[in-house]
């Protein structure tokens, strides 16, 4: 079986089509948009072929192993077999890596750390002070970035959808305050506050992650910690050692392993945002 590079790309532009259909969010159309331009521009410039085999994907996965660290290599695979699914081209799916297990848990910023990174941050880059201050005192992920709305910040809380999956972010009244404050001084009035530019909902995780270890390295804090999901391990850490409450903070993440476990009524926005407020995040 051979597909050849034209109906490549008429069926990869078809895939990403779908995605108008399906509520995923920016940052993942931009990866799944990025892993198929890596396939295409390989099977086209380095292998130079005008139709492809099941053999060239082994070819595509070789490279892509020694070319890429390994999360993006199994994202890269993955993204590759998913298109090859949709398309019923079966044969062209590849076995993917194994993901390496880091040698030991990834590090938790201490208070100490996090009030660091606060500070070297509100002195160098505002955005990035409050863009901290939002992931820690929600434990959202960056995709959730673009539900931190004008309006929701007034609200005291967003509804998050994803997906089948719908979940409410408590947004503390420490951090309602916070946030007008960004929104006042910076000019914004409605909708996203952390906004991207061109095409873009919501500002670039590269830049994030970027700015996290520059000031992160200014204060002397190990670069394993500065990232979103760094950010969001905070937070629940903080939220167990002072509520004790898995079952809430599931619930909080939007993680739906809570719904079926959960046996008493679940606190409301407002109690829920006291507790919140209480963490001093």
């Amino acid at each position: 079986m051979t597909i050849t590079l034209d109906t490549l790309k008429e069926n990869i532009n078809a895939y990403l089509d779908t995605f108008d259909q399906r509520d995923i969010s920016p940052s993942t159309f931009t990866l799944y948009t990025r892993n198929l331009s890596h396939m295409l521009h390989f099977f086209e410039h380095d292998l130079k072929k005008e139709k492809i085999s099941p053999g060239d994907m082994l070819s595509f996965k070789d490279y892509v192993v020694k070319t890429y660290k390994n999360m993006t290599a199994i994202n890269m695979l993955g993204t590759a077999n998913r298109f090859f699914r949709f398309i019923r081209a079966e044969d062209f799916c590849v076995d993917n890596i194994k993901k390496e297990e880091p040698d030991c848990p990834p590090d938790i910023l201490t208070k100490e750390e996090y009030r660091k990174l606060l500070a070297v941050s509100a002195r160098e880059d505002s955005k990035l002070y409050y863009i901290i201050r939002t992931f820690a005192c929600t434990g959202i992920n960056y995709s959730d970035l673009e539900f931190i709305t004008v309006e929701a910040v007034h609200e005291g809380y967003a509804i998050a959808r994803r997906r089948d999956k719908q979940w409410t972010i408590i947004i503390s009244r420490n951090l309602q305050k916070i946030l007008l404050q960004y929104c006042a001084e910076n000019g914004i009035h409605n909708g996203i506050i952390f906004s991207g530019r061109g095409n873009n909902k919501i500002i670039d995780r590269g830049y994030i992650c970027r700015q996290l270890k520059v000031f992160g390295s200014m204060v002397h804090i190990d670069e394993c910690k500065l990232t979103t999901r760094g950010l969001r391990l905070y937070f629940s850490r903080t939220f167990l050692e002072s509520e004790k409450d898995v079952m809430e903070l599931n619930e909080l993440l939007g993680n739906k392993i809570y719904s079926s476990h959960q046996l008493l009524p679940s606190r409301s926005i407002e109690e829920k945002s006291r507790a919140l407020s209480r963490l001093e995040l």
